[in-house]
């Protein structure tokens, strides 16, 4: 994801190493995932951040919030009240998400269309995406955006593949333009 704090990935890369050191790498993903749910919630995170409660307090709402969380989880929990960087809770998340599906050969496309993809599409883009990224397991994530008129728009992570046809004519009118002028 574009403008990901570089805060929030060393904390992912943090616990990446804890999980892959217990093998514990879906357990943390599910974990980080409710931690997120939970400090992304406007009453918990104004609470969470406040200056004036102390940490005690806090504690024992994230023990009582999160009772199901494994241990060192809800210890990085509390590291995160501790050093204020509850905010960054999705970040976290998603970077973790991201190098998991990295360990994993595992590369989310989303793609967008101008109409929904039928299943012979659907696969002729899964075999691109996996000759272009050398994935072993291929996951779109579709989106329908009328305004495209036609082709399809493939974002894999920070790249963009844009094949649509409303940009091809955007750069048509460009071109005449400028032959005009």
């Amino acid at each position: 994801m574009p403008g990901r704090d570089v805060a929030a990935k060393r904390y992912a890369e943090a616990v990446l190493a804890l999980a892959r050191a217990h093998d514990t790498l879906d357990r943390w993903q599910a974990d980080l995932e409710t931690l997120r749910a939970l400090l992304t919630e406007p009453t918990v995170a104004a609470y969470l951040q406040s200056t004036t409660i102390d940490e005690a307090r806090k504690f024992a709402i994230l023990d009582q919030a999160l009772p199901e969380m494994q241990p060192l989880a809800r210890n990085f929990a509390r590291l995160l009240v501790r050093k204020r960087r509850t905010a960054l809770a999705g970040q976290i998340a998603d970077a973790f998400r991201d190098a998991v599906n990295v360990l994993r050969g595992i590369v989310i496309a989303q793609v967008t269309t101008a109409q929904p993809l039928t299943d012979p599409t659907r696969a002729a883009v899964q075999r691109a995406v996996t000759a272009l990224t050398g994935a072993r397991t291929v996951r779109l994530q579709e989106q329908v955006n009328r305004d495209l008129i036609g082709g399809l728009v493939l974002r894999i992570g920070d790249h963009i593949i844009d094949g649509s046809v409303r940009t091809r004519l955007a750069a048509l009118k460009r071109n005449i333009a400028g032959q005009m002028a």
